[in-house]
């Protein structure tokens, strides 16, 4: 079976050591909570990942919603470290917040360069047919959270046929399993990309 690059894998199996897995969030936030100004400066952006043990061990596993608060928590105090950072660079950037669901352990913090102060780069997501309010769950125990303004997007897993040399076979399982076929330019070079919407996303920006 073809397998995209962004799938994820809902693992199952019960956690034990809750106190050691709190601790590697902070063991995560002191890892990741200073940008990558080169980074910045050459590719154009930098982001963090949630990249915390074991949720991104063999495959990627959803962490239950309590513990993904208190990973939500460290996401706004990267982000407010990294604005203090990147004001003191005068580069234009654009920084956001992406709390994605039910996929949460894809949420990350991103800073985009951009070619103005006050521009924002929006080209990460589709944007959603709907504009719900951020879930409960994560605003009424966050409260940091009421700070940025929401914009909410479509959340999806891709294929690309020539970047990713899929076949007959590949092709005809991701339509099986409900992608949708359009064209797109890559790098000035066309190419079929298959997608499937698997959540939401909510990008937030700093009032």
């Amino acid at each position: 079976m073809v397998q995209t690059k962004s799938m994820i894998t809902v693992n199952k199996k019960k956690i034990r050591g809750w106190k050691r897995r709190i601790k590697e969030i902070d063991r995560w936030f002191e890892a990741y909570k200073m940008p990558d100004l080169d980074r910045f400066k050459t590719k154009g952006e930098d982001y963090v990942k949630i990249r915390i043990s074991p949720w991104n061990l063999v495959c990627e596993r959803i962490p239950p919603n309590w513990y993904f608060r208190l990973i939500a928590q460290k996401l706004v105090l990267i982000h407010d470290i990294w604005k203090d950072i990147f004001e003191s660079q005068q580069i234009p950037y654009d920084l956001q917040i992406w709390l994605n669901y039910p996929n949460t352990i894809r949420s990350r913090i991103v800073c985009a360069k951009v070619e103005s102060f006050g521009e924002i780069r929006d080209n990460y997501y589709r944007e959603s047919t709907k504009n719900n309010i951020l879930p409960p769950m994560w605003a009424s125990h966050v409260k940091e959270l009421k700070n940025f303004t929401w914009q909410q997007h479509d959340d999806e897993d891709f294929a690309f046929k020539n970047l990713e040399y899929l076949d007959s076979q590949e092709i005809d399982e991701l339509l099986k399993f409900g992608f949708n076929e359009d064209k797109i330019i890559i790098d000035g070079v066309e190419d079929t990309r298959y997608s499937r919407k698997v959540g939401n996303v909510w990008i937030g920006r700093k009032i």
